[in-house]
This record gives C-alpha cells, sequence and structure tokens, in this order.
C-alpha cells in the first residue's frame, strides 16, 4: 500500500516532469554559442513595408521619442533569438505579408518607465467582419505591458498574472497603430502596467489646419508577477 502511494504520489509526478523537461529541451532549438550578435540579428527591412517605416520614422511621435536621450530603441525581432523565432507569436505565426508588416519598433525610456511600441497590421489578421481579431489585440497588450514592466523586477522575466482588457473601437485592418503602455506600481516580485492601443496620431485630409488626432482602441491593466523559482531557471528562458 506504502508502495503504491509512493509510485502514484512521488514517482509519476518527477516522470512526468523530467520527461516534460526533455521533451521540451529537445524540441525548444538551442542557439548556437557564436554570440548573441549572431543569433539575435533584427529581421531584415527588406522583408518589411519599408513605406509603413518610412512613414513612422518621420512622424512627430517617434521623432520626439528619439530626441530624448534616455530613451532605448529596438525592433521586437532583437528580443527573440533566431532559432527560437518560428515558435513565438508575434515573430513567428503573425509575422510577414498580410500580418504584422513591419517588425515592431519599441522605444522605451527606463527612467519614466513608459514604452511605446509601432505596429502595422494587415488584412489577414482580420475576423469575420474583417476588423483586426480581438485575440491579435489582447496579445499586442499583453506582450507590450510585460515587456514595459519586466525591468522592474528582481530577475527582470515574469508572468502575466492578470489581464483586463476594454475594447472601444474595432482596429481596422491595414492600419499603423501605436501602443503605450507605463508601470503604474512596482513593488518586489509583483507590477502593474496600464496601457492603450491607439490609431497613428493623424488630420483629417479636409481640416489640414487642425491638430493631429487619434482613436483610442483598447485599454488593458496586466499584473506581471515573477515567481520565486524564477531566478533558478533563467537557462530555460529564450531571451
Amino acid at each position: 500500500m506504502a508502495l503504491r502511494t509512493f509510485g502514484k504520489f512521488v514517482l509519476t509526478p518527477v516522470a512526468g516532469f523530467g520527461l516534460g523537461i526533455a521533451t521540451f529541451m529537445d524540441s525548444w532549438p538551442a542557439a548556437n554559442d557564436d554570440g548573441l550578435k549572431t543569433v539575435t540579428l533584427k529581421r531584415s527591412v527588406e522583408q518589411q513595408r519599408q513605406d509603413i517605416l518610412s512613414q513612422l520614422q518621420k512622424h512627430d511621435i517617434y521623432q520626439d521619442l528619439i530626441r530624448k536621450e534616455n530613451v532605448e530603441q529596438w525592433s521586437q525581432s532583437e528580443k527573440i533569438v533566431q532559432p527560437h523565432r518560428d515558435y513565438h507569436v508575434g515573430q513567428g505565426l503573425l509575422y510577414g505579408p498580410g500580418r504584422l508588416e513591419i517588425d515592431p519598433l519599441v522605444l522605451h525610456d527606463p527612467e519614466s518607465q513608459e514604452l511605446v511600441v509601432f505596429y502595422h497590421l494587415g488584412h489577414n489578421l482580420s475576423n469575420e467582419k474583417g476588423k483586426v481579431h480581438k485575440g491579435v489585440v489582447s496579445l499586442l497588450l499583453d506582450e507590450a505591458l510585460c515587456y514595459c514592466g519586466f525591468p522592474t523586477l528582481p530577475s527582470k522575466a515574469g508572468v502575466t498574472a492578470k489581464l483586463d482588457l476594454k475594447f472601444h473601437h474595432d482596429v481596422p485592418t491595414d492600419c499603423t497603430v501605436v501602443l503605450k503602455a507605463h508601470v503604474k506600481e512596482s513593488k518586489g516580485r509583483k507590477c502593474v502596467i496600464e496601457g492603450s492601443l491607439q490609431t497613428l496620431p493623424s488630420r483629417k485630409w479636409y481640416k489640414p489646419w487642425t491638430a493631429e488626432t487619434s482613436t483610442v482602441l483598447a485599454t488593458a491593466t496586466c499584473i506581471l508577477v515573477e515567481p520565486k523559482w524564477f531566478k533558478h531557471v533563467k537557462w530555460m528562458r529564450p531571451s
């Protein structure tokens, strides 16, 4: 009886966990050892919508951000090592012509704990109504709010404990959007981040004298936590 109980509650779980780890490590491709620069090179500009990139880099909101000395800039692909990109939802399944048509541009201000991300959402991300699927919007908000909150955690990584979403308007396809996030509260292994997804600020073509405006498409609040055991398994995290 004791042996059966030991096998059921100790041996079986341990064997299952071990098998899971072994399978995970086998199917999750290892990066080479030639240095980070060889495995995290960002995606080629030629593979992206160059007209959208050019438009963004000339836009006031982008220009105002890059003028700040403390703002860090990167493309999302730089955070995902090459062997792992095909397994990443945003950089794998959803990336490419008709989907996420540019490598999302990320600008982070570590002092104010604010983050801005630019995306272009293609027509293949649509739902049955011809608008961007709310699951895609949810993914973008969850991912960006986590990027915003990660630097505040002890091990610089965590998991989403709770995500509250509000959808204010349908997101049109073939649309450039801006995601803005900021850390509202941070203490120990817990962080609260707020953010919104908006259309790129613009003027009405028939009112060129007016100020640029944007539409808030969705808002979110994310509670990010770092599990206690995270500090012991840094080798399992791909980026």
